[in-house]
This record gives structure tokens, sequence and C-alpha cells, in this order.
């Protein structure tokens, strides 16, 4: 399969929902479309990662694959003399996501979700992303030391919900900001996502199409 990094079993749901939550908020940020286009584009990019393409072995090899799709969907970087770099923080984006998949499982049985209150399968948030454990080790957030709370701490997310959380900021901001699911619960972009899933019918598995509601 592809490139590079998907292992041949797949990945993890945890990790899935890492890599286009991630995808979708470097598309936001450094890429100009429609809303729905951006959604189809975050779609289209993590399928390629996960079932078809893996993941490319370098910035050149990233755009060149992606920006033809991309260009269909008249979905493009939002400076185009540093193209590169835009599709430079793509590939960061699925290779950060790809360095915090871990050997526990994931998938948790099916409970309430702690953000849409779904009965859903559920995978585990780290509210301190691990990525950035070795950078809270010597900066912990505010509140962290006189609280006792641990960098493990996690979170019972659908995988829905989670990958909204990964595509409304980036992992430092979320372990410096967004430590508990209150804070997250607080932005308005995600406490309407949360508000919208939960209206939806719980469901196995599938990917998630409503990004647009996590901004």
């Amino acid at each position: 399969m592809g490139d590079s990094g998907v292992p041949p079993g797949g990945l993890k749901p945890h990790t899935e929902a890492l890599v286009q939550g991630n995808l979708a908020r470097v598309l936001r940020e450094r890429f100009t479309g429609e809303d729905a286009l951006l959604e189809a584009a975050t779609e289209m990019l993590f399928l390629d990662v996960i079932e078809d393409g893996g993941v490319p072995k370098d910035v050149e090899t990233a755009q060149a694959r992606y920006e033809p799709m991309l260009s269909d969907l008249d979905v493009l970087p939002a400076d185009e003399d540093d193209a590169a770099d835009a599709y430079e923080a793509l590939l960061k984006a699925v290779n950060d996501a790809l360095a915090n998949e871990i050997d526990e499982e994931e998938l948790l049985g099916d409970d309430a979700c702690e953000m849409c209150e779904r009965v859903m399968p559920l995978t585990r948030h780290h509210l301190i992303p691990r990525s950035e454990w070795k950078f809270f080790e010597k900066r912990p957030p505010a509140g962290f030391a006189e609280s006792g709370r641990s960098l493990q701490e996690t979170a019972l997310l659908c995988r829905q919900c989670h990958s909204a959380v990964h595509s409304f900021a980036d992992e430092r901001a979320l372990g410096e900001r967004y430590n508990t699911v209150e804070a997250l619960m607080q932005q308005e972009s995600l406490a309407k996502f949360a508000a919208f899933q939960n209206k939806q019918r719980a469901r196995k598995g599938g990917h998630v199409n409503a990004l647009k509601y996590a901004r």
C-alpha cells in the first residue's frame, strides 16, 4: 500500500480520528474553497491515506499526489507563492497523527460520548496529546501542578466528536487551553457540533462528514 506509514491492518479508530481532524484543520487554515468542497477534500485525502496511497514519503510526493485532487475541487493554497508549504503542512498533519498510533486497543465498548452524549463505540482522546508530552513535562499547563492532574488523562469520545476536536485546534493548543471536556464544550463551535451530533442516530463506524459544525 502506497508510500509508507499505514500499517497493513489499517489504523486504529483513535488514529483515524486524528488524521481526519488534522487534515480538516490544515485545509481550513492553509487553503481556500467553499465549505462543502473543503469537507469533500478532507474526506478525499483521508481515504487516500488510509485506503489507497498511504503516506507520501516527502513533500514533493505529497504535492504531486494531492494537488490534482484538490484542484479538481477548486480547493487551492491560500498563498500560491507558498504552495509547497501548504502541502508540507498537510503531510505534517498526517505524520503527527500517525506519531500518536499506540498499541492499546482504542475502540472501546458502546457508552455515552462525553461530548455529544450518544451511546456509541468510543475512542480515547488524550486531553494532553501524546505528541506534546515531552513539551508539557517541562512546561505543565496552567493549574496542572496544583491540581495533581496527569498528562495521561483521557476523555471517552465517539469518533465523530474526536475528529471534530482535532479539527478545532492543533495539539499544542489543545494541551495548553482545551485540556478538559468542559473547556472543549465552552467553545461555541464544538458545543454546536456536539448538539448536532446528539440529534443524529447513533451508528457503528463511518467517517465524519459534518466537520463544518466544528468551526
